[in-house]
């Protein structure tokens, strides 16, 4: 008697597995299809880019990254000595490169920008070194960029202090932390 009652539960037990693996089977297929939906409607609403446009952004956008890179390179460099000066160096010949393979004229502002705040820091680290000629044909060629940019007050002393404020941004806190 004991056999024929776990029988019946044995039975039921086993309806309800594969019921439970049916449903789960089921819900993963229609979660995924209203997933796509979704998806796709909201693109819709969102709108999307033309091929030209969508490269367009996309190439900005790379070279956006490309500065950002540039400058994050130059801002990890030692603080003192030749390969912080090697680095900055290294920072103008691809802002440079950069500005000449740029089409747009958005993206070239804000290479100059960087350009520009790179010639400074290359002139201070020459002042650093000694090299008062140098120094002066960097300053000179960030006044020519920031002149270019429109800034009122291009002077030796405001650059200085606008790209000491714009390095320290990208330091490293280990970096300020010595300092102190």
């Amino acid at each position: 008697m004991m056999a024929m009652k776990r029988g019946p539960i044995g039975v039921w037990f086993s309806v309800a597995i594969a019921v439970l693996v049916l449903s789960l089977w089921t819900g993963s297929i229609l979660g995924s299809a209203a997933a796509h939906y979704w998806y796709g409607h909201h693109q819709q609403e969102q709108g999307t880019l033309t091929g030209p446009e969508q490269i367009r952004l996309e190439s900005e956008l790379a070279e956006l990254s490309a500065v950002q890179t540039l400058r994050l390179y130059a801002s990890l460099a030692p603080q003192e000595g030749k390969p912080r000066d090697k680095n900055l160096l290294n920072e103008i010949e691809g802002l440079e490169n950069l500005k000449r393979r740029s089409n747009t004229p958005e993206i070239k502002r804000v290479v100059d920008l960087e350009l520009g705040l790179a010639n400074v820091h290359a002139a201070m680290a020459e002042q650093q070194n000694s090299n008062e000629e140098m120094a002066k044909k960097y300053m000179q060629s960030a006044q020519v960029l920031f002149k270019s940019l429109g800034w009122q007050d291009y002077s030796e002393e405001t650059l200085k202090v606008v790209a000491k404020r714009e390095f320290e941004k990208w330091r490293h806190p280990r970096a300020k932390a010595g300092e102190k």
